[in-house]
């Protein structure tokens, strides 16, 4: 009987720690991250010339917050953007669509519930 609790409790502290490495990956509403993988992103709309949203593929959303207001990002209805990973990350400029084509930087990556992201797309 000794050895049955023993995994019990590795399992525990296996099943704990795991929940702590995905927490720390942003998944948990209101946790910023610096990077998505472009990968999993569906779709990015632009909401106005300062935040962008994300629905990720298989479900959850994420909200873009530029750094300031990034001129035409509205009115052009999209953005894009260079990098040398599979990554969309905090440290990657990103460029409104021509023929505007102002470069702007985001200031944060933030996890979002379903609600928030509906609201988002009401103001669109």
């Amino acid at each position: 009987m000794k050895h049955a609790s023993s995994y019990l409790l590795a399992a525990v502290v296996v099943f704990g720690f795991g929940e702590a490495a995905n927490a720390a990956k942003g998944d948990m509403v209101g946790d910023t991250q610096q990077c998505i993988r472009l990968s999993s992103i569906d779709e990015t709309p632009v909401i106005d010339d300062k935040t962008i949203a994300v629905r990720m593929k298989g479900g959850g959303y994420k909200r873009i917050d530029l750094l300031n207001k990034c001129s035409g990002l509205k009115i052009q209805g999209g953005f894009s953007h260079a990098t040398s990973t599979n990554d969309l990350c905090t440290t990657d400029p990103l460029r409104v669509l021509e023929p505007v084509g102002s470069t702007c930087m985001i200031d944060k990556i933030v996890t979002i519930d379903a609600a928030e992201y509906k609201e988002l797309r009401k103001r669109k």
